[in-house]
């Protein structure tokens, strides 16, 4: 849970006790909306526990904001969505007649290179694949800008180039629905992603740490595209 900010002049990087002291409304109301929904009971007493454990975990364990220079376009949003729910409602059925065939699925674990370069895209891209029944997000690199996808029932070089392209497709409609001109034009263009103006020097450099998902692979090696899994 994030806070996610609108990047208005350029600043300093934030350091982690300059961090504690910032109020994170989004991360609090979800952690409060979590804690309720686990004592299964809504009271007074619940929301108000909720809320001091939403303060104590955001004070305690600091994110870093994500940059966004963005804006909203509902009618691309709506797009997204629509395409959304085709995907889970195609997967669903796929899975079902897998799930009731009699014929082995032969899985595999991709790589896919997004194109974007914002922590903020490739969290949105990796949820909206991770939500279609078939495809887990089994790593992503923020330093990179790499998803590693494990897939069902995945045969041929063909399907595997498919799958890829249908990433890069759901990424292409998160930028177009979200992002700015500029970052828009790079994406189609294929160029050098634009810097966020709040970034002080290379969003690549010293933040990639506060990336719980980087580090070795689960099996200490790097996953290969087309490679079976049981």
């Amino acid at each position: 849970m994030t806070d996610v900010r609108m990047a208005t002049a350029p600043r300093e990087p934030e350091s982690p006790r300059r961090r504690r002291r910032v109020l994170q409304p989004r991360a609090v109301a979800t952690i409060a909306l979590a804690w309720v929904l686990l004592w299964d009971r809504v009271t007074w007493g619940n929301v108000v526990n909720g809320v001091l454990v939403a303060l104590l975990v955001t004070y305690a364990f600091p994110l870093p904001s994500i940059e966004f220079q963005g804006r909203l376009r509902p009618h691309r949003v709506l797009l997204l969505v629509a395409h959304f729910l085709v995907d889970l409602v195609g997967a669903s059925w796929q899975v079902m007649r897998l799930a009731f065939g009699r014929r082995s699925p032969r899985n595999a674990v991709i790589e896919v290179q997004l194109r974007s370069r914002s922590d903020f895209y490739l969290t949105l891209t990796a949820e909206l694949v991770a939500l279609v029944p078939g495809s887990v997000v089994v790593d992503a690199r923020r330093s990179t800008s790499v998803l590693y996808l494990h897939l069902l029932d995945v045969r041929g070089e063909s399907a595997i180039e498919a799958q890829r392209a249908h990433v890069l497709a759901i990424e292409r409609r998160v930028v177009r629905a979200l992002g700015s001109r500029e970052e828009i034009a790079a994406l189609e263009a294929g160029g050098p992603w634009p810097v966020a103006t709040g970034s002080a020097s290379d969003p690549r450099g010293a933040g990639d740490h506060l990336d719980a998902t980087e580090g070795p692979d689960l099996d200490g090696t790097r996953p290969r595209d087309g490679e079976e899994h049981p």
